[in-house]
């Protein structure tokens, strides 16, 4: 799974991405990520656990205010 968002701050954007091994990140980082022309730099932050998920914000209830 890969989600990309465009972000404010330092980063331009943030790719989040599960993967089943570090095998597969460094796969994933090194052919396909860094492999993208503009992209000269990128920095990585690992989940190590969930604390807590309530799941998808209820974007749909703010729609009908």
């Amino acid at each position: 799974m890969v989600a990309c968002y465009v972000v404010s701050g330092e980063a331009d954007f943030l790719v989040e991405a599960a993967v089943p091994s570090l095998g597969s990140y460094e796969a994933l980082l090194l052919d396909q990520v860094l492999a993208i022309g503009p992209v000269t730099d990128a920095r990585s932050t690992f989940a190590i656990r969930t604390v807590i998920s309530r799941g998808p914000l209820p974007l749909d209830q703010l729609r009908s205010l």
